[in-house]
């Protein structure tokens, strides 16, 4: 199970000449027989949910699939769908001029958590923003409890971004000092985390069987305007989801430590997996992971002999158990560049595999078993696609390619025998939320 945050379509990748592009292509038709000399086979739409007027809103939340629901969060409401049909099922419209801040699911629970400003309130209102968590019923759009959405100390809110998290029946938030769950469809208190001491709380992710947490700790050097030492360093800690005992912390740079104020986002909440730079804001840094009992792994570095992940590409990355699947870039301007697909053993640190996905842009990478699926782009084109790999050896199993004119999905679902894009990302009055696709 892994925490992934959205990815986008980019369109950054060199192109290459019309016959590199004939050779490749034969030796992937060699490779699939979902394949022709003319291109990769193309999906056929079985439904598509209609655009949906939102006055230019510039993106959405996020879209998640919950048994038969589709579900998808944008700035001023949340809409489900039936899976098997697009049908808009339900609509949940925050009160007044409230927006939606955040928003994340819990799909075995069939819950989605959002945060949204206090009501009558605009994003802008000055103490009113953000400042309500709600969880709605992913089946229903019925609106199942709300509570105050509380807020951590101001550099570390700045620092960490402790959203609310949830996931394995339980919605976590951060609560000044303390680490909370909620029961994700009662809204009751499950429990506080029991956090190291001298540790406090920020970014969250959940997981089947833990709840990952980065932590600001230790530090001797204080200030008289923050609440914690200006010295601290970052920790990654997992907490029990039953009752919110604390299963392992560590430092999380080892022997280097991260300072509190470096930018660190989740990869994936199991295995811990996190994307961290040096320091700041820096394109220094590497993918810092860890093992069941929080043993730390060798790091993967952001650069190395086979590429640069730049800042704006590390969370295209995803996890599974034993891998992390990342997309590194090659060259030394946007005329050169080129990016493959690469698989690191995180026990090791090593690269096991790569692929150039034939040139394509892949930015969402979603581990399935055995399995990847890869959704791709190709630079300066229309063009969007979908790659079925092989997560051991990387060899392609199948290549798909959306139908002409259709925009570029941010994710996608599988669901009873099809694949269903999710678009939320994008102008949604351009972009339609979902369409469902199946092969010709």
């Amino acid at each position: 199970m892994n925490a992934q945050v959205n990815g986008r379509p980019s369109g950054r990748r060199a192109g290459r000449t019309p016959a590199a592009r004939a050779a490749a292509l034969i030796a992937l038709c060699s490779l699939t027989a979902a394949c022709s000399l003319f291109g990769p086979e193309e999906l056929g739409v079985v439904w598509d949910t209609p655009v949906e007027d939102t006055k230019g809103a510039e993106k959405g939340n996020g879209a998640w699939l919950s048994g038969d629901t589709l579900v998808r969060s944008r700035f001023d409401a949340v809409c489900g769908y039936e899976a098997s049909s697009g049908k808009r099922s339900w609509e949940y419209v925050p009160p007044g001029r409230s927006a939606i801040c955040h928003a994340t699911a819990d799909t075995g629970g069939s819950v989605v958590v959002l945060v949204r400003d206090a009501e009558g309130a605009s994003s802008s209102a000055k103490g009113k923003d953000c400042a309500v968590a709600v969880a709605i019923d992913m089946k229903t759009g019925g609106e199942l409890w709300q509570t105050a959405a509380p807020a951590s100390a101001p550099a570390l809110a700045r620092a960490l971004h402790p959203e609310v998290s949830a996931g394995s029946g339980v919605a976590v938030l951060v609560d000044g000092h303390d680490l909370r769950a909620l029961d994700v469809r009662t809204g009751q208190p499950r429990w506080k985390a029991a956090l190291p001491d001298g540790c406090l709380p920020g970014r969250t992710a959940v997981a089947e069987r833990q709840v990952a947490a980065l932590l600001a700790c230790g530090g001797t050097k204080k200030s008289s305007w923050d609440e914690f030492p200006s010295d601290a360093e970052l920790h990654a800690a997992a907490f029990d989801p039953a009752g919110g005992a604390l299963l392992w912390s560590t430092p999380l740079g080892g022997r280097t430590s991260v300072p509190w104020d470096a930018r660190a986002e989740f990869v994936s909440a199991d295995p811990v997996v996190v994307a961290a730079s040096e320091s700041g804001d820096s394109d220094s840094g590497a993918y810092l992971s860890f093992g069941g009992t929080g043993r730390p792994n060798p790091p993967i570095e952001f650069s190395g002999p086979y590429g640069e992940i730049k800042i704006h590409d590390r969370l295209d990355a995803a996890a599974d158990g034993t891998r992390l699947y990342t997309v590194p870039r090659r060259g030394k301007s946007s005329r050169t560049y080129s990016y493959t697909l690469t698989a690191f053993d995180l026990a090791t640190g090593k690269r096991v595999w790569d692929d150039d996905l034939d040139g394509d842009t892949a930015y969402r990478i979603l581990p399935e078993g055995e399995k990847l699926t890869v959704v791709t782009g190709l630079d300066d084109s229309p063009e969007f696609g979908l790659r079925v790999m092989d997560a051991a050896t990387g060899k392609q199993r199948e290549s798909r390619g959306f139908p002409e004119g259709h925009v570029g999905v941010d994710t996608v679902f599988r669901y009873k025998g099809r694949f269903i894009g999710a678009r939320y990302e994008g102008s949604s009055s351009e972009w339609k939320p979902f369409t469902a696709y199946e092969l010709r």
